[in-house]
Formats: C-alpha cells, structure tokens, sequence
C-alpha cells in the first residue's frame, strides 16, 4: 500500500511540475508578443464566432459578417438564455415600416462572465399581427437595410464602453467582469433613413411606454437611455433564478481571474488562456454559445423543454 501511495505521489508531483513549467512557458510566450499581434491573433480567433477585439477599449463587438446573422432573432433565444448563465435586460420595439414588421430589439446584462449590451435589427417579410410576433422567426437587416447604431454602457457613473457603427447587431462586450443588469445603464442612439421609419418606431417606444421626456429625437435620429425594461414580462426568469445566475457568474469570473492572474489585460488573458485552455477560450470568447437555429427547430417541432416555449 506504501508503495502505490508512493507512485501515486510522484506522479502528481511530476505532473504539478511539469503543468508549472508548462505555464511559465505559455506566460513568456504571450508577454513577448507586441500589442499588433495580440490584436491581430486575438481578431483572427474571435472571428469564427462571429466577434472583433477593440484594443483602444479593451472590448469585444460584433462584426457586420457574423454567423449569427443567418438565424435572424426569436423570442425562444432569450427564454433559453437563463440556462446558459445570462441574466439580461431586453426592451423589444415593434413597428410597422414599408409592409413589413420591424424589430429593434436592446439588451443589457450578464452573459455569463461577460458584461455587456446589444442593439439588433430585425424585420419579417410581412405585417405581423401583435399576437403572433412572440412565435415569429424575424430575420436580420440586410446589408442595404443596416443603420448607423450607438451603444454607450454604463455600470453606475462609470462608462464600460462605447461603439459607435452602421451595423444590423451592434455589440459591446466586456469579459471578465460582473454586473448586475439592475445597475447597467445603455444608452442607445439610432439614426433611421427617413421619417416614415423614425415616426414608426417612436410610436413604438411610445405604446411601451416611453414618454417623450424619455426619448431625444433630432430630425430622423432618436437617442434613449435603457435602465428598467418597460415591455410587460421581459425578463423570463424569476427573480431568485436571476438571482442563483448571478452568484454562479461570479463564481465563475473569480475563477477565470484566478486562472488568468498573470495578466491583467483581457488581450493577455484570453490569449493565456486559449494556449493554456482552448476549450476554455472558446466558451469565453463567445458570450451566445447556442446554435441558435437548433433551439428554434426545437421549438417548431414540440421537442424543447416546456420552460422555452413562447406563450
């Protein structure tokens, strides 16, 4: 018995060692990279999932090319959210432009160990009545329909990130940290192509609720600070799931900072992490990990679980 508790400690002991020089060799390999190539490998691994790194702001956003743009936008996404660790804010405006139903939809919260907010651009092929828009697949803005978006994100007084981009999904994302979607603030700036559009969507915003103290509109471009959702049943999770979310995501941030403790940068650390732990990198990396078609299929055909289903 003494000799197999004898190998078993030296085989541990071999393998603390060599996951010790392991780990001193990845730290020196990223810390001797330039800033150009941290940027440059760091866009080139976040590109498959559909994202882009901002250097200037430390951030992640979404690219005008991402994949996601091909599964267009349903409210199931957001009912299975809660299973994949987010607790989000989300404000959908409806309106009717041009024959067809139109989507902006905003969000803000925890993705996850990522904060974050987005803005997207959705539209359906005809008028939809009100009663059916919660079952119907919207499909994204094409490249001709995209519109010059802002997203300014707020933890408090102190600014998070600002992008500022024509863009059908406008992003911003920051990994790595915790915040309660209660105390995020977005503020969102839209500058549509004529006043048809800009009429439409304020009347929108207008029948949530939104009073026109609440929304800045000069000429054909309207600016409103997101803080509390007005849309009647946003949020698809009670408060003590958001709750139990949120204490996992903090559990889960302070062990992504304890495994990448050598950095400080999320450049460094996402590129310690991705030599040190792909896997790991690549659920990071990407804050909507679910193919988001499948969920929908499973909608279409009875097989997800009852809690996803659209009411």
């Amino acid at each position: 018995m003494y000799k197999i508790l004898s190998v078993i400690f030296i085989i541990l002991l071999f393998f603390l060692i060599l996951n010790y020089w392991r780990k001193r060799r990845i730290i020196c390999r990223v810390s001797q990279m330039s800033a150009y190539e941290k940027q440059e490998l760091l866009n080139q691994l976040a590109e498959p999932f559909g994202f882009c790194y901002d250097a200037d702001q430390d951030v992640f956003s979404s690219r005008t090319d991402a994949w996601q743009k091909n599964f267009g936008y349903g409210r199931i996404y957001d009912l299975a959210a809660p299973s994949m660790n987010m607790v989000l804010d989300t404000e959908p405006v409806y309106f009717n432009y041009q024959k067809k139903t139109w989507l902006i939809q905003f969000w803000k919260g925890q993705y996850g160990i990522t904060t974050g907010a987005e803005v997207g651009i959705y539209h359906a092929d005809s008028v939809i009545p009100p009663a059916l828009r919660g079952q119907t697949l919207f499909q994204a803005a094409g490249e001709e329909e995209m519109l010059p978006l802002r997203i300014r994100l707020y933890s408090h007084s102190r600014r998070l990130f600002c992008f500022t981009r024509k863009h059908w999904w406008l992003t911003g994302f920051c990994i790595g940290t915790l915040h309660s979607p209660a105390r995020l603030t977005a503020e969102y700036t839209i500058a549509f192509p004529d006043m048809e559009m800009c009429g439409s969507f304020l009347t929108g915003m207008t029948g949530l609720g939104y009073s026109w103290e609440e929304l800045q509109v000069e000429e054909t471009t309207v600016r409103f600070t997101l803080s509390v959702p007005k849309t009647p049943g946003s949020s698809p999770s009670p408060q003590w799931r958001r709750r139990y979310i949120l204490w996992k995501d903090r559990l889960f941030c302070k062990i992504y900072q304890k495994v990448t403790s050598p950095f400080s940068c999320t450049a460094d650390k996402l590129l310690y992490l991705y030599y040190y732990l792909p896997c790991a990198f690549r659920r990071t990396v990407c804050p909507r990990t679910f193919k988001k078609h499948g969920l929908f299929q499973k909608i279409q055909d009875g097989t997800a679980p009852h809690h996803w289903r659209t009411r």
